[in-house]
């Protein structure tokens, strides 16, 4: 006889549409591979009445009551599509209190109460999983916990918000900001009120988790200090990529000389880089570690499905671990306590567009600009700029984009433009 698990779920929206749908079509694959059948017990919603995109199963409940959900002692599993954080945070707490395994989406709780849920998930020998929260239907989380067990990470990138990347990719093609943004909005790939996704605090809470999982360590949000896309032009976007860059919105975390490096802003991404190739709502995490080298992950960030499908993989290694009586792992079980700096202090090459005359900014700033390159217009790529430079150039006006991959760890080598033109990994 198959065993069956009893799941709620919090939220039908499209994330929660999107498991109904999946869990149906997948229903017999389940069977057969895991050897038991997850049934859709109830789903809490905010309107009852409101029009569905699904038809729920026969058999599910639907209520405007997340404590029933939550509290219901025969639902063994807890899925947390709906978003928010304090009611999101209070909804979990019970559901785990009360002996259920959670998976959520929730990558803005994750990243600033993940600590407290997850010890409380070990508390109550539960599991806690939230793989949807970073990069939607790219596997990353599990991959950076199985596939790089006995490997060391020492950097991880990541383009991991579509919304940015899409009007980024459409500024390149020539659409203003403010257009890109409409047809964003338009096409369903940014909100009514784009501000966590155009201002990178989206991409912030995603670079936490992932660096939690790549290092053992994550940045906090007050650390990381995002840099947004809504002061970048169409201009400046064009001539970059005319020149051989795609400026990209980077989530960016790098392990050196005993400590963490962060950053999430703009980057000049080097049309030799793999992550320039990442266009559109897609996703993309480059990882580097001592063992497996350069390695690119891609695909969809968002959407229904892909998003979906990743709750549904994690529902099934939870369902797994209640019938072998293993739940209450910890998801992520690497911990190290480094020091966390900002990857903007580093010494690092930069793409700088003026309209001053790179002659006056020189003057002005004490810069030397001997070994820049002017390509047209008022665009140059600098040489190798201390983060001071960078402070007395932006002062000027000037907008400044740092350069991935050449960034000169040793201070020294950073006093002399000259010196260090020849190091710069671009």
């Amino acid at each position: 006889m198959t065993t069956t698990i009893e799941v709620g779920m919090l939220g039908l929206g499209t994330v929660g549409s999107g498991v109904v749908t999946r869990l149906h079509q997948a229903t017999q694959k389940i069977e057969q591979t895991q050897g038991f059948r997850l049934h859709l017990a109830a789903v809490a919603v905010n309107h009852l009445n409101a029009p569905r995109s699904v038809t729920l199963p026969i058999g599910t409940r639907l209520t405007d009551s997340i404590q029933t959900v939550v509290t219901d002692p025969q639902i063994q599993l807890v899925i947390e599509v709906m978003g928010t954080v304090t009611t999101a945070k209070q909804a979990i707490i019970t559901a785990l209190t009360h002996g259920k395994s959670v998976i959520t989406a929730n990558k803005d709780l994750m990243a600033t109460a993940g600590a407290e849920l997850i010890a409380l998930a070990q508390q109550q020998q539960v599991d806690l999983f939230y793989e949807a929260s970073v990069a939607g239907g790219i596997p990353i989380l599990r991959t950076l916990t199985d596939s790089y067990a006995t490997d060391q990470i020492t950097a991880v990138a990541g383009i991991i918000n579509g919304t940015a990347n899409y009007i980024l990719s459409a500024m390149t093609q020539g659409q203003s900001y403010e257009q890109a943004l409409v047809a964003a909005q338009q096409a369903g790939y940014a909100e009514a009120d784009p501000t966590n996704d155009v201002a990178g605090w989206d991409t912030a809470y995603k670079l936490i988790i992932l660096s939690q999982f790549a290092f053992g360590q994550g940045p906090s949000l007050a650390s990381l200090q995002p840099v947004g896309i809504t002061t970048l032009t169409a201009a400046s976007c064009q001539q970059a990529a005319k020149y051989g860059w795609q400026i990209k919105l980077l989530a960016q975390a790098q392990l050196a000389k005993g400590k963490l490096y962060c950053r999430v802003a703009p980057v000049a991404v080097p049309l030799g880089q793999a992550l320039s190739q990442v266009s559109g709502v897609q996703n993309g995490v480059a990882v580097t570690s001592r063992a497996i080298g350069s390695s690119l992950y891609t695909g969809p960030g968002a959407g229904s499905t892909a998003t979906a499908n990743s709750v549904l993989n994690d529902v099934l290694i939870a369902a797994q671990h209640r019938l072998t009586h293993t739940a209450g792992r910890a998801f992520n079980l690497q911990k190290r306590d480094l020091p966390v700096a900002s990857l903007a202090q580093v010494p690092q090459a930069y793409l700088l567009f003026s309209p001053v005359a790179s002659a006056t900014l020189s003057q002005l700033t004490g810069v030397s600009v001997v070994d820049w390159r002017s390509f047209g217009g008022n665009g140059y790529q600098t040489g190798v700029l201390t983060s001071d430079q960078v402070r007395g150039l932006t002062a000027t006006g000037a907008q400044l984009i740092p350069i991935a991959g050449s960034v000169v760890w040793s201070t020294a080598a950073a006093t002399s433009q000259s010196a260090v033109a020849t190091k710069m990994a671009i």
